[in-house]
């Protein structure tokens, strides 16, 4: 757009034409708005003498120096063009013959040879516009069913031949006496008794035009009702067995964690670590018997880094494991108090995981020629039993997409003596009562 001027644009075509104006000057419309104090028209009522910039360019000519616009058009959805007088404009040089020569070439229609006013790519809309009708009416004198062409167009109704016509009015006419036949039959399963006559269904058709229920025989009505009582007394014995296996299963648990509660060689370890990757390091440990009593509890120093989102959860930071021992020096302590027993876990693969990997780094730095196997060897030695499954199996929160019932958390506080603790608890659950009523 312009900039702002102090003064209206010389010019400025009007509404009504006077005496001395030009007629192609003149305005078609009254302007719907001013810019800069020139009008604005909407598309088609600005005055027809007055050309676009590209318009000019398309005749040869250019704006001169200083040339104002003396109106604007308004698109909807380009917004505003302005207009110039092509009388003040300035004429471009020619263009060279060369240029013509391509510019004609590009406007050519490799078809008809016309040449347009656009650029044409394939061919120009004239031809695709008889190109089009060709289609249409061949379309219109080949037959719909068996392709046959003629010279006359096939009645539109059908676009078929004689013949074809026959045999689509001789489907439909099958079609809708299967229909037929389909509604007034029963719908027992392997039943071809006719429970309505085709008049009372073509009455029924004539007066409604609601769905048509199909009418059972009386055999096959007394069957289907034997047999939805048979399939929900057979879905009821089979929720009936589901429970009771559901309340064997939560018995078993409960018999196992009263068992585990009540014997003496029971031991539950738990363990703190620099994280959750397959080369994380021990940091704490904690060992309690059933009882409660604390057979170990101890910061290890795992010899790196503690990182600092494992900090932020249980809290260990390298200050408060500077001075603890390192694994290998408290290895005979734990071999001790684990020795002959069983070892119960919460989430046994994940601590026992961290444990081989202490003993193999362990054994290494020892000098041990297998470390790995010495490592599985200490491993395979203690008895090792996970508490996190029979508990969620024993909460009973199944989890539809997996299949199976969700893991429960422990919420012992992220320390390894607390999560002891927290797992007797646990146990001590399970061992009073049933989690959820399983009726």
């Amino acid at each position: 757009m312009s900039t702002a001027t102090e003064t209206a644009a010389p010019g400025v075509p009007a509404s009504r034409p006077s005496a001395d104006q030009d007629p192609r000057r003149v305005a078609r419309g009254e302007p719907v708005d001013t810019e800069d104090g020139v009008p604005v028209y909407i598309w088609g009522q600005a005055p027809a003498g007055l050309q676009t910039k590209t318009q000019l360019a398309a005749a040869r000519l250019k704006l001169s120096p200083g040339q104002l616009p003396l109106a604007y058009v308004r698109h909807r959805k380009h917004g505003d063009f302005a207009l110039y007088d092509p009388a003040a404009a300035l004429k471009m040089p020619p263009l060279p013959s060369a240029t013509k020569k391509k510019m004609e070439a590009r406007r050519t229609c490799p078809k008809c040879g016309q040449v347009r006013k656009h650029i044409v790519w394939r061919v120009c809309s004239a031809c695709m516009y008889r190109a089009e009708m060709a289609r249409r009416r061949k379309r219109a004198r080949t037959c719909y069913g068996c392709g046959t062409e003629r010279e006359r167009p096939y009645p539109k109704t059908h676009g078929r031949c004689r013949d074809c016509r026959r045999a689509q009015l001789a489907e439909e006419r099958a079609r809708k006496e299967q229909a037929v036949l389909y509604a007034i039959t029963c719908p027992g399963r392997d039943c071809s008794v006719k429970t309505a006559s085709k008049a009372e269904y073509r009455r029924w058709r004539e007066a409604n035009r609601g769905f048509w229920e199909r009418r059972w025989c009386t055999p096959c009505e007394e069957r289907d009702a034997r047999e939805r009582a048979e399939a929900a007394q057979r879905a009821q014995e089979a929720a009936e067995a589901e429970r009771e296996a559901r309340r064997r299963e939560v018995a078993g648990l409960q018999e196992w964690a009263a068992a585990a509660l009540a014997d003496p060689s029971v031991v539950v370890l738990d363990t703190e670590t620099t994280g959750l990757d397959d080369e994380a390091c021990l940091v704490e440990v904690a060992v309690v018997t059933a009882g409660g009593d604390v057979l170990l509890e101890s910061l290890v120093n795992p010899g790196v880094p503690i990182p600092s989102d494992a900090s932020e959860i249980h809290g260990i930071t390298d200050e408060t494991v500077a001075t603890a021992p390192s694994f290998g020096q408290l290895l005979v302590d734990l071999t001790r108090v684990l020795d002959g027993r069983r070892v119960l876990i919460y989430n046994r693969s994940y601590d026992v995981g961290r444990l081989r990997w202490e003993l193999t780094r362990h054994y290494r730095a020892a000098g041990h020629e297998d470390p790995a196997g010495s490592a599985a060897a200490w491993l395979k030695a203690m008895t090792w039993e996970d508490v996190m499954v029979p508990y969620s199996d024993w909460v009973g929160d199944w989890h539809e997409y997996f299949g199976n019932y969700t893991w429960q958390p422990l919420n012992g506080g992220h320390r390894a003596l607390g999560d002891c603790r927290a797992v007797l608890d646990r146990l001590g659950a399970m061992a009073a009562r049933a989690a959820v009523p399983v009726d």
